[in-house]
């Protein structure tokens, strides 16, 4: 008997397009979901997929910068309405018009952006349609990761300068743009802040994990001295000094970085949100709870290892030369902070 190959129907499937504008505005290079699958906005502000009638679809935002409700309906009701427009909303807004600034005595073109989120915001550079600086020199780059309240980043001047003296640049930013003028004006003093660079949490937390390490030296030390007989047991028992000292010296470093929850930053100037304050890193306190390892006596035959006080002490405090001396802290609980009680951090 012959047999008929069952035909599996082709499902009704239609090219709808999509239009993303900001302020009417088209905004190219911008992701867009279809369910999971994400396609990118051409330079109209437009996409065009393939939707199957049958099945249903939610269309959201692909970068959390660009905010829209998402739409939720079927394949088929997408195709009657196509081209589908949808309004979406900036979450970072250019502030002001670039001007000029000079830190560490360079003088820089300085851009800002206020961003309305209480919790960072990404904007990569690989979307080059959403977050690129056009300059002479093709140097210029603007920065991915955006603070909450109004910040900014600072480009070198040189970078803009045409043979002619006169500046050309423009930053393309989420559907906006910021266009230099030729001869910018130099920034008025009004605390705008400077460029905020994300603190990783380690680096706060990695005096803590240095003097884990030399505890654990310390304590290893002393355990060989007593294998070799120079330390004799007190009542019968070895009891490691260090290791108690460490233990406290420990306790004092975590409490000391307690409160640096949520997003940390170093900024030329701290970020003007409710959300952000400004804290002093406390070397001083943190040198004097590691000198604590080496404060009293010590039992007989570990006067070798506790000799090295001065030593490891001095390493301790090269080391935290690579903190920075204060940190930006962004948190909502920051946000009932009096505004009095921050502090401007000087751009030098």
């Amino acid at each position: 008997p012959t047999v008929t190959p069952t035909v599996t129907p082709t499902p009704p499937v239609a090219d709808v397009t999509f239009r993303l504008t900001i302020l009417e505005t088209p905004v190219a290079g911008a992701p867009i979901l279809f369910n999971d699958v994400s396609e990118n906005t051409d330079d109209n502000g437009e996409v065009t997929t393939t939707l199957n009638l049958l099945e249903n679809y939610t269309i959201s935002s692909g970068i959390e910068a660009i905010s829209f409700t998402p739409l939720l309906d079927s394949g088929a009701n997408f195709a009657a309405m196509s081209p589908v427009s949808i309004e979406a909303t900036r979450l970072i807004e250019p502030v002001q018009n670039a001007c000029r600034l000079i830190v560490g005595g360079t003088t820089n073109i300085y851009f800002s952006a206020e961003n309305v989120q209480d919790h960072t915001l990404t904007v990569p550079l690989s979307y080059d349609k959403l977050n690129v600086i056009y300059s002479v020199t093709g140097q210029a780059q603007p920065p991915e990761n955006f603070a909450p309240g109004t910040s900014g980043f600072t480009v070198p001047e040189r970078y803009f300068r045409q043979p002619n003296n006169n500046l050309a640049g423009i930053w393309k930013f989420l559907g906006t743009s910021v266009t230099l003028d030729p001869d910018p004006p130099f920034c008025t003093d009004t605390g705008t802040p400077g460029q905020c660079e994300v603190l990783d949490t380690y680096i706060l937390r990695s005096p803590f994990e240095y003097t884990r390490k030399v505890v654990i030296r310390l304590t290893r030390l002393s355990l060989e001295a007593a294998a070799a007989g120079k330390w004799r047991p007190s009542n019968g028992s070895f009891s490691v000094p260090f290791f108690a000292r460490g233990a406290t010296a420990m306790a004092a470093m975590e409490k000391t970085f307690k409160a640096a929850t949520g997003q940390n930053f170093v900024c030329e100037v701290i970020p003007t949100s409710t959300t952000c304050v400004t804290k002093i890193v406390p070397k001083k306190a943190l040198v004097r709870a590691f000198s604590g390892i080496f404060a009293g006596k010590v039992p007989r035959g570990l006067e070798p290892i506790a000799a090295r006080a001065n030593r490891e002490t001095t390493a301790f405090e090269k080391y935290l030369r690579r903190l920075p001396n204060r940190y930006t802290n962004c948190d909502a609980s920051n946000a009932d902070a009096s505004k009095s009680s921050r502090k401007t951090v000087s751009i030098k």
